[in-house]
């Protein structure tokens, strides 16, 4: 696939995404009483950060990338030799959605523990690209962007239940 294309199909994956998190938005604001702002930017977030990660091909070969993935800790030198770079981007990319999440839902551990979840499954679901690298040192820097930015959000969430006045 030449990388025109693949942009093109990484840009309508997110797109799609995007939409399907404005579909969702209000709804969840409605039935589930959540914030509206922090929900959609959740929302909007965490649909782009899947997008622009989930396999745009397939290939023969799934087998093997699995089995380097998950015995040998990793598939080719592309995204090693990334270096700290690559795993700072990779740190940084989580922090909005978890920080958002946490907000919205008021689930300090969930939304950071749903957001590993996706991206175990993002890093597996790679292994059917062949252009892609399934990298378990992916996983734990996203985990850790989750972790941080859950972080933030529940400091931000206990500042302001100490600010709000006593009835």
């Amino acid at each position: 696939m030449s990388p025109k294309l693949h942009a093109l199909v990484m840009a309508a994956l997110s797109a799609v995404l995007i939409l399907v998190a404005l579909l969702a938005w209000r709804p969840l604001v409605r039935h589930r009483g959540w914030p509206r702002v922090p929900t959609l930017l959740f929302l909007v977030t965490y649909g782009l950060c899947v997008g622009i990660t989930l396999p745009d091909q397939l290939a023969p070969g799934v087998l093997g990338r699995l089995h380097a993935c998950v015995v040998e800790g990793g598939a080719g030198a592309r995204t090693l030799g990334a270096g700290a770079g690559h795993q700072l981007v990779n740190v940084l990319l989580w922090i909005p959605p978890a920080l958002c999440g946490v907000l919205a839902t008021r689930r300090a551990l969930l939304v950071p523990l749903g957001i590993s979840a996706t991206w175990a499954a993002v890093e597996l679901l790679q292994t059917l690209d062949p252009v892609r690298d399934c990298q378990p040192a992916d996983w734990a820097h996203n985990t850790l962007g989750a972790a941080l930015g859950a972080l933030v959000g529940w400091l931000v969430l206990r500042a302001g239940r100490r600010r709000a006045p006593a009835l």
